[in-house]
């Protein structure tokens, strides 16, 4: 799966990303959202506290200690130190319109004026480290680099966790350090409930332990940007504090969750949600409403609300699978702020691997809105080629459209709007890419 972002707080961009298909399978992209797994998005993800205490994702099952015969109950709670990676490359090319021949926003310029051609290539890196000597003692760390495509060099890297893990009488759990966290049910249209996203920014403590009859996690965190003056690094207004309580009831979970930060200069002083999900049939259904409240100044910043539903569907043999989600943020102006989005992914095409997948997203506040359809399958083992059809529509400047407008604009970014190199705000584009991936 993939961190996720409420509305405003990720201006990604979407079309990049569809042609940096670094991994098998097709994934999809959005403004919102960054990178989307068709895969990460119809598999429920394990609860936190659940999967804290499995061996990592990437832990072979011939390898995996939980899955060997044994009655040696250390033997299924330790293994020997493991070195995992995973090795990524790709190209890819595009054409696509900066603004519809004829329309208004096109200018009377010719089709050919209007077309806009790319190409790049990738390559990434990533070595993971997984050591569980003892029963209740854990480190994990994962290490990233990328080619610089500028200087032709492979300068920097990226930690993207390092983390010590630490189960005391088997009933409090420890995280301490770099980690990811996520909670709320958000996938398509970002994820609100999720007041702790910014732990993966800098780093964090957490600790789960059974409350009643449910489970209560922790957090504090703080990250560099927390961590100057006026304030020490020792000042509790440099860190975050947040917790959740989540129980379930037969079919149904939900959990209550809260976050406070001290220091005046975030996006909120202190955020609440409540999350609910159950199951009807062939369906799951989940909810979350959030609370943004203004303390340092309630009269002049009112509490913000965001609601997010959730349906999520899927066939007998999981050949096909669907999943939408509509959300109001009440920040929005007039009541506008109601948004719709749907991924829908279906069997592979006519027996083959190749797979269409299709997502589509809209707001209502201006009727504009990004559909991107694609297909992708393997050429050969671990070569996987996709095409994809980003499709933008609405007036210059509508939500979705300025949404690429501002990330160009950032002054982070390395997109040469002028020059054109690659077609992020493109009204429509053709995008192909090859990619080779491995793990070992």
């Amino acid at each position: 799966m993939l961190s996720l972002y409420s509305h405003g707080r990720s201006l990604t961009i979407s079309i990049i990303a569809l042609v940096l298909l670094l991994c098998s399978g097709f994934s999809l992209y959005s403004q919102d959202n960054g990178q989307i797994s068709m895969d990460d998005l119809f598999n429920q993800p394990a609860s936190d506290a659940r999967s804290d205490e499995q061996p990592s994702a990437d832990v072979s099952p011939d390898t995996d200690p939980q899955r060997k015969e044994s009655v040696d109950l250390n033997a299924l709670t330790t293994s020997p130190l493991q070195f995992t990676g995973t090795v990524s490359a790709g190209i890819g090319i595009g054409a696509g319109l900066i603004e519809w021949p004829g329309s208004a926003a096109g200018d009377g310029k010719s089709f050919s004026d209007l077309m806009r051609y790319s190409g790049f290539y990738l390559t990434t890196a990533t070595l993971g480290i997984d050591a569980r000597p003892e029963p209740y003692l854990r480190f994990y760390s994962s290490l990233s680099i990328s080619l610089d495509a500028e200087n032709m060099n492979f300068s920097g890297s990226d930690i993207g966790e390092i983390f010590v893990d630490y189960t005391f009488k088997d009933t409090v759990f420890v995280r301490a350090g770099k980690q990811s966290l996520t909670w709320g049910h958000g996938r398509l249209l970002g994820n609100p409930a999720n007041l702790v996203y910014r732990v993966s920014e800098g780093v964090a403590v957490r600790t789960t332990l059974p409350l009643g009859p449910g489970t209560l996690n922790g957090v504090v965190y703080s990250k560099g940007a927390w961590v100057n003056n006026p304030y020490a690094n020792i000042d509790p207004r440099t860190f975050a504090y947040a917790g959740q309580w989540e129980s379930g009831l037969g079919p149904m979970a939900f959990s209550l969750s809260g976050h406070f930060k001290m220091k005046d200069d975030v996006e909120e002083d202190m955020g609440s949600a409540f999350s609910l999900s159950f199951g009807i049939g062939p369906f799951d259904l989940a909810a979350d409403l959030v609370g943004h409240w203004g303390m340092a100044n309630p009269a002049w910043k009112p509490v913000e609300l965001e609601a997010l539903g959730q349906i999520f569907w899927e066939n007998d043999n999981r050949s096909w699978s669907l999943l939408s989600e509509y959300m109001f943020d009440s920040s929005v102006a007039d009541g506008l702020g109601h948004y719709a989005s749907m991924g829908l992914k279906t069997p592979k095409f006519l027996g083959t691997g190749w797979q269409p997948t299709l997502l589509w997203k809209h707001a209502f506040q201006d009727n504009s809105g990004e559909l991107i359809t694609g297909i992708s399958g393997s050429l050969a083992p671990g070569l996987n080629l996709a095409m994809g059809i980003p499709l933008v529509y609405g007036t210059p400047g509508s939500y979705y459209r300025e949404i690429l407008s501002s990330s160009l604009l950032s002054g982070d970014s390395i997109i040469d709007k002028e020059e054109g190199v690659i077609p992020v705000d493109n009204v429509i584009s053709l995008l192909f890419s090859v990619t080779l991936s491995f793990s070992f």
